[in-house]
């Protein structure tokens, strides 16, 4: 039959049918790749498939930790009798079930890697595990549909038919694609955890430390100091010993802490020549299998040398942890600077009078800022080159920069601006800039950085009332291209060849980090080609006031960029610290001063 002399009935209903698919295929698109969470999604995402497809009922499993030996039932509404033979069914993790219990066919697509199709689960062999329960649940055939991520099988899900009914191929390329869905939707979801639990850790750190240095401040007991900070290197790292070793200024001489969570002596002090000899800051190693002299086993470690400048003042070390990774040596890194300011801060304060401590404890922060920045200046390639120049405040403000070398072609580097000063900001630079670490591993676009930096950080932003201008730039010098997202921070000076400032390039403004829980952010390519220099900088710069209130603003920093661009990056800093000191009279300032140049040498 026909319609109005148009397309017959049944190929009108299969357009419509196909629309339908198509259109609940995007929204399932959309709903993974605009979610982190899984088990939001898992239940809708189920229910949007079954809606076009023929199979009344679906569930799905999922492997925890890559352990086999259980599957999670965490999917199930559609299903009547199988969610009351399991216990925990409810659980946020779903039913614990022994992979064994289920039929064989359903073992081999896990095991093989391929969808297995049963028809009547009553005459196939492969399935006489499950006759009972689908006697009760009222189906006769059933399909798997393994859940794989890069050739690993993290999940599965069963479409289940009654008797009279089939799944067609169209219907089995659907749910497979949906299937192909769910997988990326956990890989997703298991990432997300991943970026919490290693920023939760560093705000776990980062706020222990600042209690543990408080007490060294008032109590004046190093001992007591260095034993807090081992037993948060073993809580923050997952290991079961730590130790610090502190060597004095006498030879041989050393200050030793160590904690033990079997409330055993620690012997990681005897691994101390097999560390020594590697040349590495921080480094760590899994799956070592080592016999110390005593005949203690170790795992696994992890170190980082506690270091002042050049000078190595000891070591921190920590063992027989499950898996030790890159992301727990940054975090460890900034542990190892905390306990380098601590004691020094500890040494000065035995020597200094007393009415001197405030500014004292302001200096020392000072110089923990400037540890935990590092000496981030480097060499992009043959041509490009980061350099950065930070005055500290006379009171200790929030400005940081860090950069990370990504690969031979890629450098991701971060200017912020933390508004406030002393211990609060401090505070939450070293948030920052663990988690920019962290997350510069997870993602590659500028504006994924700032998006998870907002929203990992945000609760600690609201709670401490402060906000974060800032900006994360890309450097790709195979394609000498520069992108950058920005949180409401100054827009970079950006000098052309002839030496001017280059006008109208685009470098939107998303809003401060810490003011919109939801804030979004955007990505701005900059062709880098014909630009030698890129200078990114805070608001110390233009806020510097000479004697008559006036600022040194904008302007003038711009024309003492195009008079000196083509001179070197050090050379131009010591022509800019000539400026500042005729404009205001003044060699120290309220405020930071922070600029970061990327210059092309070859200018």
């Amino acid at each position: 039959m026909t319609i109005g002399g148009g397309l017959p009935s049944w190929q009108i209903d299969m357009t419509e049918e196909y629309m339908k698919r198509m259109k609940n295929l995007v929204e399932i698109s959309k709903l993974v790749t605009q979610s982190q969470d899984f088990f939001k999604i898992k239940d809708i995402i189920v229910s949007k498939m079954l809606d076009v497809v023929h199979p009344a009922k679906a569930c799905v499993n999922i492997f925890y930790n890559d352990d086999f030996n259980y599957a999670y039932l965490v999917c199930s509404n559609t299903l009547k009798y199988i969610p009351t033979v399991f216990e925990g069914v409810d659980r946020p993790e779903g039913a614990k079930i022994d992979f064994d219990l289920y039929p064989d066919y359903i073992r081999e697509a896990v095991e093989k890697k391929k969808i297995i199709y049963v028809r009547d689960v009553f005459l196939d062999e492969a399935a006489s595990k499950e006759r009972d329960l689908a006697q009760n649940e009222g189906y006769c055939g059933r399909a798997v549909f393994p859940f794989i991520i890069e050739e690993k099988v993290v999940g599965f899900m069963t479409a289940f038919t009654t008797e009279g009914e089939s799944i067609s191929d169209e219907d089995m390329n659907f749910i497979a694609s949906v299937a192909s869905l769910m997988a990326l939707s956990i890989e997703i979801t298991r990432k997300n955890e991943s970026v919490n639990k290693l920023v939760n850790k560093l705000r776990q750190g980062v706020t222990a430390i600042n209690e543990a240095t408080r007490k060294l401040y008032v109590d004046k007991n190093i001992d007591t100091y260095l034993k807090d900070l081992t037993k948060q290197a073993v809580e923050i790292t997952d290991s079961e010993e730590a130790i610090i070793i502190l060597d004095k200024n006498e030879k041989h001489a050393r200050i030793v802490n160590c904690y033990n969570k079997n409330e055993c002596r620690s012997n990681l002090f005897l691994m101390l020549d097999t560390i020594s000899e590697n040349h590495k800051d921080g480094d760590f190693s899994n799956d070592v299998d080592m016999v110390l002299e005593n005949g203690s086993k170790i795992n696994s470690y992890i170190y980082h040398r506690l270091m002042d400048a050049d000078s190595n003042l000891g070591y921190i070390i920590c063992a027989n942890a499950t898996k030790y990774t890159r992301d727990d040596v940054n975090i460890l890194s900034i542990l190892s600077k905390q306990i380098t300011v601590g004691t020094q801060l500890y040494e000065y304060n035995q020597n200094e009078v007393r009415h001197r401590v405030l500014q004292n404890e302001l200096s020392v922060l000072n110089k923990q800022q400037k540890l935990m920045m590092n000496d981030a200046n480097m060499v992009c390639n043959g041509n490009r080159q980061l350099y950065c120049y930070h005055q500290p405040a006379k009171v200790v403000g929030g400005d940081f920069y860090d950069a990370v070398r990504v690969n031979d072609d890629k450098v991701i580097y971060i200017v912020a601006d933390v508004m406030g000063h002393g211990i609060v900001s401090n505070y939450m630079v070293a948030l920052i800039k663990g988690a920019f670490k962290v997350l510069c591993r997870q993602f590659e676009k500028p504006s994924d950085i700032m998006n998870n930096l907002n929203k990992m950080l945000f609760e600690e932003f609201d709670k401490m009332e402060v906000f974060c201008t800032g900006i994360v730039a890309s450097l790709d010098t195979k394609e000498n291209t520069l992108t950058v997202s920005n949180a409401g921070h100054y827009s970079p000076v950006i000098i052309q060849r002839d030496g001017t400032v280059a006008k109208y390039v685009n470098c939107k403004k998303g809003i401060p980090i810490g003011v919109i829980e939801d804030g979004e952010y955007k990505d701005n390519v900059i062709n880098i080609k014909d630009y030698p220099m890129i200078c990114m900088f805070t608001d110390g710069i233009l806020e510097i006031k000479n004697k008559d209130k006036e600022e040194f603003g904008q302007e003038r920093f711009e024309k003492l960029l195009c008079e000196n661009y083509k001179y070197s990056p050090e050379f131009i800093i010591e022509k800019i610290k000539e400026e500042f000191y005729a404009f205001s009279g003044k060699k120290e300032y309220s405020d930071d001063i922070m600029m970061v140049m990327l210059k092309d040498n070859n200018v």
